[in-house]
């Protein structure tokens, strides 16, 4: 009997230190891949970081310093969109949207035209001034705004994570004649989109003639029913260039230019479907 309870104490025994030891076991191996499982976790956070916005300049025509504001996209060969600012107004109108843009894996440049913003100075530290009349009178005012809306396009086009096949140019007011018309001029921009156009801002911008050059490439007109001459405008494009790639929104009411993006009516989501289905 003794020899039989010593057998059964021993076999008991042998049983509960074989369920410890493989406790035990799991526990371990749950320790030790819990320190992989966090630097998998950490590297693909850091894959997919968004770059904090950059500051840039450049030199454009008559030695004229353009301030940018550059928007990397967190992936390679990604596209990529330049913002043009309605007149008085600054590249930080573009601010909220860009960072939207960027999130979903654009690149963005938006830069302050000549005479506003942080873009007042030559290179040589002489103060730029701009006039409306400057448009309507002066030619070489005009060459100068597209020489920097083509400066900017090279520019963005050599930035990190930039597909210079798939950009596209946004304008607001006369941004928007200034994108039309470089679009028109340059095959290279695959996509523009047009915030409150006009026919011919200040009497030096016209944009009618663009359209058609323009062609068979994504086009996007927007404007307001409150801002009666940039929806008469969406609408006589829309007449006198019909085309089944140009798309048109006019919104009832929301203001004018970048404008439409605090009236919340909606431009953000369109204008981002508008460029991720254009640019691919």
């Amino acid at each position: 009997m003794k020899s039989s309870l010593a057998a059964k104490t021993s076999f008991i025994c042998l049983l509960a230190l074989t369920a410890f030891g493989c406790q035990s076991q799991s526990v371990v191996n749950s320790s030790n891949n819990s320190p992989a499982n966090s630097t998998s976790t950490n590297q693909s956070n850091a894959e997919t970081k968004v770059p904090a916005p950059q500051t840039v300049k450049f030199e454009s025509a008559d030695k004229v310093e353009i301030i940018g504001t550059f928007y990397e996209s967190p992936k390679a060969n990604s596209p990529a969109v330049l913002m043009l600012h309605q007149w008085g107004d600054t590249r930080a109108s573009y601010d909220e949207f860009a960072r939207k843009l960027q999130a979903k894996g654009f690149g963005v440049l938006a830069i302050d035209g000549r005479g506003f913003g942080e873009s007042v100075k030559t290179t040589t530290g002489e103060t730029y001034k701009i006039e409306r009349g400057d448009v309507a009178r002066g030619a070489q005012t005009v060459s100068g705004m597209k020489a920097d809306v083509d400066h900017a396009f090279r520019f963005l086009t050599k930035q990190k994570n930039v597909d210079a096949n798939k950009i596209g140019v946004v304008g607001a007011s006369y941004g928007s004649s200034l994108a039309m018309i470089y679009g028109a001029e340059n095959k290279q921009v695959k996509a523009v989109a047009l915030l409150s156009p006009g026919l011919n801002y200040f009497g030096g911008l016209p944009i009618e003639e663009a359209v058609k050059n323009y062609g068979d490439r994504a086009l996007l007109l927007v404007a307001a029913g409150d801002d009666q001459d940039s929806a008469d405008t969406v609408e006589k494009l829309k007449d006198s260039v019909p085309n089944e790639k140009y798309e048109t929104q006019i919104y009832p009411k929301g203001g004018h230019g970048t404008g439409l993006f605090a009236a919340k009516v909606g431009l953000e989501d369109l204008l981002e479907t508008f460029l991720t289905k254009s640019l691919q």
